[in-house]
């Protein structure tokens, strides 16, 4: 650990231990372990995308921020999202679960006009921008990812693989969305304003990260009480193993994106959009279903991720 590494939320350079790279690895087996008893078939390396396959899934530690809360991850190398490969049949699959998902959040509908211009940060196989047309909205997505990019083309979808930071649309934006791609940032700080600077004044931000607190949490129950509940709460919502680059805490995302220009208008608790299961057996939807009432029963300070919406 370096000890000059400093926080990428708050910047303060006091940051503990929170995980050893063996303690990681053996919260990455058991993810394998829970997987594996709930497919009905020996899956293929590419099945297993999203579900024990991640890019930030290398050895390394997980440090937490004594200033802030947020966990942040220690890898010795970067993983490049470019040539990130996927099952074309198993995409295809989830495709329309991650539609549906996106359109029962019927909330945020209300937040732009219609034809509003939007634009996604990471907008992977790109079903938030056909909830987003659904809506009569105009979006935009932004993903590098070639397997992703080329499929979601397929569907008619608007998807550029640049940077936010390249990225210049012809009119300032109303609405810039980032569900499952702000926490594998390097430099979130930059990405807040890039996003600052595309959209018009009082323009809606939307961000969705994993709940530091919640992991820390249910981690402890598991470790000290071998609780199942705790180990579904992780496993199905893809934090054992913790494979992203930071957790945030509610906290600390509140204050991180009004030091950047934004006001927070509500925070919402929230869980996956769905397992990315190859099929979703009886016993899936069922322990699914009691992780998804749960998480709707708590505050978001206590939910496996959070939502915030923010204006410029």
């Amino acid at each position: 650990m370096s000890p000059q590494r400093s926080c990428s939320v708050c910047g303060k350079t006091r940051l503990l231990l929170n995980a050893s790279a063996r303690q990681m690895q053996r919260e990455s087996d058991l993810r394998e372990v829970f997987v594996r008893h709930r497919l009905d078939h020996s899956p293929e390396s590419l099945e297993l995308k999203d579900l024990t396959r991640f890019a930030h899934d290398r050895p390394g530690l997980l440090l937490s921020c004594s200033a802030c809360g947020s966990l942040l991850r220690e890898e010795a190398a970067p993983p490049s999202y470019e040539d990130d490969l996927y099952d074309p049949n198993l995409m295809g699959y989830l495709y329309p679960r991650y539609v549906s998902a996106f359109e029962n959040k019927t909330q945020y509908k209300s937040l732009l006009r219609h034809r509003a211009d939007v634009l996604e940060l990471g907008s992977h196989l790109g079903a938030f921008l056909e909830a987003a047309e659904n809506w009569g909205w105009r979006p935009t997505g932004l993903d590098i990812g070639r397997a992703t990019t080329n499929f979601a083309r397929r569907r008619n979808l608007c998807v550029k693989r640049v940077t936010i930071h390249d990225y210049r649309p012809r009119q300032r934006l109303e609405g810039v969305f980032i569900w499952n791609c702000f926490e594998q940032l390097e430099n979130p700080t930059e990405v807040l304003l890039d996003c600052h600077r595309l959209l018009q004044r009082h323009g809606v931000l939307v961000l969705r990260v994993p709940n530091a607190n919640f992991y820390r949490t249910q981690k402890k129950r598991l470790e000290t009480r071998r609780s199942k509940r705790a180990l579904r709460s992780l496993a199905y919502n893809n934090l054992l193993g913790f494979p992203y680059l930071c957790g945030y805490t509610a906290s600390a995302l509140h204050r991180f994106v009004r030091a950047n220009g934004f006001h927070p208008v509500a925070v919402t608790g929230s869980t996956l959009l769905t397992p990315p299961y190859p099929e979703l057996s009886s016993r899936i939807e069922r322990e699914w279903g009691a992780i998804q009432r749960r998480a709707g029963e708590s505050l978001p300070a206590d939910a496996p991720w959070i939502e915030i919406v923010c204006r410029k």
